[in-house]
């Protein structure tokens, strides 16, 4: 048997979802929606599971149309709870098509902005000041930020900047908070490794990319995380990445969808180690030097980059937007019959 405060947790869970679905019917009879559509999490279980009954019974000429959207390669629990009940299942990888009945899953990719992928590479370049002969490191870990890329990318800096030609582009992230602050974190470690001038304006950091995809479009290769949406805005540009999974999130879903690009030869992975911080305690980090020359080798080797940029792009999956809209159409009274 398990633990008994595993038992509890369990039963508590049990008894907040069917709250939350109780709740969420109410909503549901006021606005009488006729499709719900979700994407995973705590969020949307609770309005996916009343819209087909799975609590409080509805009859089936009351229920409205229902689709997930599963963006992991590995799904979370709750996206495999509702994905057995809801008319479609949509997914980004195809990994995921086992985990739910085949019926009703297919692959649809991932719903991209439409600013992704359509600038020139050369006017990219333009905008950012960036010499049309360089070859552009674009780094970040989202909007917020990633500690361990912040810190890999800043220590890998030597050795990167030591060769002619190599620009950094550095997205810090916005993130605060009581133990960091991406952007002073960055700068007093590019402080301390006391660069020469000339290899100091190699290096551009910003806490925010906006537009993301002009740093897209001028880069020659990425270093990222794993979610989702940030792996298929690279796929989109065919940009050869290096990918930087966040380790210990639910499912290890950010692994996962990092080895599943890897496997085809369209990534690198660099994977994340703990390590002791004096200030903070124990941090996850990654080698710096192996960084470092990860993304020198693919610089010297520009078949094996030109390789990896066809394979990522080959792997995205266009339309997905569409492709959602298109089912969930099919479904609604008078269109699918």
């Amino acid at each position: 048997m398990p633990p008994l405060h595993d038992v509890v947790g369990m039963a508590k869970f049990a008894w907040t979802l069917a709250a939350g679905v109780r709740e969420a019917r109410k909503i549901l009879d006021e606005i009488a929606p006729e499709a719900v559509i979700g994407t995973g999490g705590y969020a949307s279980a609770p309005v996916l599971l009343a819209a087909v009954g799975a609590v409080l019974p509805r009859s089936r000429d009351r229920r409205p149309a229902t689709l997930v959207h599963e963006q992991n390669a590995v799904p979370g629990k709750l996206n495999r709870l509702v994905g057995r009940r809801v008319d479609r299942v949509a997914v980004t990888f195809p990994e995921s098509l086992g985990f739910f009945p085949s019926a009703r899953a297919f692959h649809s990719g991932y719903p991209l902005r439409t600013q992704i992928g359509g600038i020139e590479r050369a006017e990219a370049r333009r905008k950012l000041d960036l010499p049309p002969d360089a070859f552009v490191v674009l780094a970040f870990g989202g909007s917020l930020g990633a500690r361990t890329i912040n810190r890999g990318i800043a220590a890998a800096l030597p050795a990167l900047l030591a060769e002619p030609g190599v620009f950094v582009l550095h997205g810090t992230g916005r993130y605060s908070g009581a133990d960091y602050d991406p952007q002073r974190d960055t700068s007093r470690i590019v402080a301390a490794l006391a660069l020469p001038p000339d290899r100091v304006s190699r290096y551009r950091a910003a806490d925010f990319l906006d537009p993301i995809g002009t740093a897209y479009a001028a880069a020659d290769v990425v270093v990222c995380r794993a979610g989702a949406g940030t792996l298929s805005e690279v796929q989109a540009c065919g940009l050869p990445a290096i990918i930087v999974p966040k380790k210990g999130l639910p499912g290890d879903h950010q692994t996962a969808n990092a080895r599943s690009l890897e496997t085809n030869g369209a990534a690198k992975v660099v994977a994340e180690r703990d390590e002791d911080d004096p200030a903070i305690g124990r941090i996850a980090a990654i080698d710096p030097q192996a960084l470092a020359h990860t993304v020198l080798e693919l610089r010297r080797n520009g078949d094996a980059r030109r390789a990896m940029g066809e394979m990522i792009r080959a792997s995205h999956v266009p339309g997905a937007a569409e492709r959602i809209v298109e089912e969930i159409a099919m479904l609604l009274p008078g269109v699918g019959s």
